[in-house]
């Protein structure tokens, strides 16, 4: 039984960026939290998923209810992901562009 949409993310960083990314991965949730208001991300290290040579966005697809028990969301829309995506890809790592949180 479907009951909620998905509104947490896990953003996985491309390989050869795993570093830049990790060194500013508080700033890059909270970029991304004021980016798409009402959804939270997760900024994981590097992780044998997608294309390694580029972000890869994963939706928390389950949850726990308040019985106990798993439950699924809806899967998220398309153009959702890929503008999450975008924004990763436009996310200054070094730190010149959107230092403000």
């Amino acid at each position: 039984m479907i009951e909620r949409e998905v509104t947490e993310f896990v953003i996985v960083p491309p390989y050869a960026e795993r570093h830049l990314v990790e060194a500013a991965k508080e700033r890059m949730k909270h970029y991304l939290e004021n980016r798409f208001p009402g959804y939270t991300f997760r900024i994981a290290q590097f992780a044998p998923v997608g294309d390694e040579g580029d972000f890869c966005v994963v939706p928390m697809m389950g949850y726990v209810g308040d019985d106990g028990k798993s439950r699924l969301c809806d899967e998220p829309k398309r153009w959702l992901v890929a503008d999450i995506h975008q924004a990763c890809r436009e996310f200054d790592l070094r730190g010149r562009r959107h230092c403000a949180a």
